[in-house]
């Protein structure tokens, strides 16, 4: 299967390699060991199933796949397990893997090691090669992927950290151990002076703040602190002087001097000379930090020369420069503090509703309009998005001074309920956005689209109508025209939107004509036509979901069309084709080519049916009688031969010549 030409995280296994010869999984040998290690190879694979390669014997102690200490998990109790333990993680993994057999040991180590954690964290495994439709629904593929599941939010690991037990167990607990306690006003001072984007709750003795500590699991970007007691009035009051005296941090970087010079925000600031970027322990840098009006001058104390670090200080407004009464947090309170917008919130809702507080801190730990990047994308498309807020975004080839000020003053009344970006056409992010939005190269016009990210697969999983949830769901697009674009049609938009009152914006070919279709054996399909050819209930319909450029897409086309030639006369049957390239479907991102799915019939929505196999005709029989609402015969009724004026036989009921075949 040929991958989509935009680039995945790479991985050591692929999932388009469903058995990989074991030399191939294998780090670089001297050449010697090359001969000895291919007999072994071909022996092991001559007598022993792919799920059972150890490769112990060969090395003497290299990784053996047996028995281990974390669980072994089925699509049956996947969801019941995840549901059971809000805390856990999966090792998604395919036996025939050298890596996955690699990680083993490590994974069990760290289970060990977790289950000892307050509260305990559940590791498990599960074979995704095997059970492929639950490594489909949290979009793995490669092997090993490792994911970490809390209270519904989904967290991949970061494949850069290493696979050692211990970054296993510092990736966890970096998720989980995020609520920090505050037990003095000192420790509020640290912590304000050392965060941008933070949460602070304060609560009585009595309160267990539990939703509080869940919601701090789901935002890794976004640090946590509570008080209780006593000590949280004090540290309120703390709170307020932070916010009314608008503290910022300052960048003053570099200085191939002892002094440096910098112009701040505005007048009347005092700066501490701590700095704030972090220290190495054997640095010995001071400072010291004056004001006068706008200038900050900055002193290295402790050496007469400049300094190299990036160093960056924080500023305050004087307290005598904040006019009225100073504002107090009181407890019980959850106050959120972030370096744009406002710079200041507090939470308004019910302290046990998660779902609102999530929505709350998600609404406002990015900017309400952003520049799209990396780290807006990650926001909005990955695991961290736990509300699954819509991206709403206005793409353009140049400046748009008007519609950017139209878009601005509608994100007012949008926070909470989309995240809004502005993004260009030029870097390859952008242009993967575009051509995610549908966007084609030589399409000019501004395009203002709203794109749903698809969830993180433990909703789908709960749906009634898919007992086996569709895979690879792919995000669904809406479109708003720009040419009469309002601050009011922007807001009704993504409130049309939340009423599920708008249709899908799907990419399409123009759909064939009669004469199109005059000789194709197969159907053809396009976007607007797939869902009521696949949907069809009388129907069992087998989709080809091809690319022109794939090379395994064009060894397999001679081989579809004899399957289709082959079983023409089923008349319960219909077996198509469709460019997924220039075409989309609601419901499908299809992740590589040729993919071929058989939508079984009976009533909509149907089940979807991925086909892993060799690629002959005797084979796809095999795999359509096994999972095909109807049964049939794959063998043709006898035709009766059709004589010609000269006595000869009509060379096409005679099966000589097929119409549809090409005339090389």
């Amino acid at each position: 299967m040929a991958a989509r030409p935009t680039p995945l995280r790479r991985q050591p296994c692929s999932r388009s390699s469903p058995l990989r010869p074991a030399l191939l999984q294998l780090p670089l040998l001297p050449p010697l060991l090359l001969p000895m290690l291919a007999l072994a190879s071909l022996s092991l694979l001559a007598v022993t199933p792919a799920a059972a390669f150890d490769f112990s014997g060969i090395f003497g102690g290299g990784p053996t796949f047996g028995q281990h200490a974390t669980d072994e998990l089925t699509d049956d109790d996947f969801d019941d397990f995840v549901k059971k333990h809000p805390v856990s993680a999966v090792l998604f993994y395919a036996p025939w893997c050298f890596y996955s057999q690699q990680i083993m040991p490590a994974w069990d180590t760290a289970s060990q090691k977790l289950l000892l954690h307050d509260p305990p964290v559940q590791l498990a495994k599960i074979d995704s090669h095997k059970y492929g439709s639950v490594g489909d629904r949290f979009d793995v593929s490669a092997f090993p992927t490792m994911k970490l599941f809390i209270d519904g939010a989904v967290f991949e690991y970061d494949q850069d950290l290493g696979r050692s037990w211990q970054q296993i167990v510092k990736w966890v607990n970096r998720h989980i151990d995020r609520d920090h306690v505050l037990k003095s006003v000192e420790d509020a001072d640290h912590f304000l002076h050392d965060n941008d984007l933070f949460v602070v709750g304060l609560f009585p003795d009595d309160s267990t703040a539990s939703t509080f500590l869940k919601s701090s699991r789901h935002f890794s970007d976004v640090m946590f602190a509570e008080a209780r007691g006593e000590v949280a009035t004090q540290i309120g009051a703390t709170l307020g002087q932070h916010v009314d005296l608008s503290c910022e941090t300052i960048r003053v970087g570099k200085s191939p001097k002892n002094t440096k010079e910098i112009t701040l925000p505005r007048e009347k600031m005092h700066c501490t000379g701590q700095p704030r970027n972090p220290q190495r322990p054997d640095w010995t840098d001071k400072y010291e930090a004056s004001v006068a009006g706008d200038i900050l001058t900055v002193k290295r104390a402790d050496h007469p020369v400049g300094w190299e670090q990036n160093l960056m200080l924080r500023c305050c407004n004087e307290a005598n420069s904040v006019s009225g009464p100073l504002t107090e947090v009181k407890p019980p309170a959850v106050a959120m503090f972030m370096p744009h917008d406002e710079r200041f919130a507090i939470y308004d809702g019910d302290f046990e509703d998660l779902h609102a507080l999530d929505r709350f801190i998600t609404s406002r730990r990015t900017p309400m309009v952003n520049s799209f990047n990396q780290d807006v994308a990650e926001k909005i498309f990955e695991g961290s998005n736990s509300e699954h807020l819509p991206g709403l975004f206005l793409i353009t080839m140049k400046e748009e001074p008007e519609l950017e000020a139209t878009f601005r003053k509608a994100a007012k009344s949008l926070r909470g309920r989309a995240f809004l970006c502005v993004s260009g056409r030029t870097s390859h992010l952008e242009r993967r956005l575009s051509a995610l939005a549908g966007i084609e190269d030589d399409f000019t016009e501004p395009v203002l689209t709203l794109i749903q990210p698809r969830s993180s697969g433990l909703e789908e999983s709960k749906d009634a109508a898919h007992p086996q949830s569709p895979p690879h769901h792919g995000p669904r697009k809406f479109r708003l025209d720009t040419k009469t674009l309002t601050e009011e049609s922007i807001i009704k938009f993504v409130t049309d939107f939340e009423a599920d009152a708008l249709k899908p914006w799907m990419r399409s070919e123009a759909e064939p004509t009669a004469e199109d279709m005059q000789y194709e054996i197969v159907d053809v399909l396009v976007g607007t036509t797939l869902t009521a050819a696949a949907e069809e209930e009388s129907k069992d319909v087998l989709v080809n979901f091809y690319a022109p450029w794939c090379g395994h897409c064009r060894k397999l086309e001679p081989q579809y069309k004899a399957l289709a030639k082959k079983l023409k006369h089923v008349k319960t049957l219909k077996i198509a084709k469709i460019d997924a390239t220039r075409n989309e479907v609601e419901g499908l991102q299809i992740m590589g080519y040729p993919t071929i799915i058989l939508f079984p019939a009976g009533k909509s929505p149907k089940k979807h049916v991925f086909y892993r196999g060799n690629r002959s005709p005797e084979d796809f029989i095999q795999f359509i009688q096994e999972h095909a609402t109807h049964k049939f015969d794959p063998t043709a009724p006898a035709v009766p031969d059709t004589p010609l004026t000269d006595g000869g036989l009509d060379p096409v009921a005679a099966g000589l010549i097929d119409p549809s075949e090409e005339d090389l």
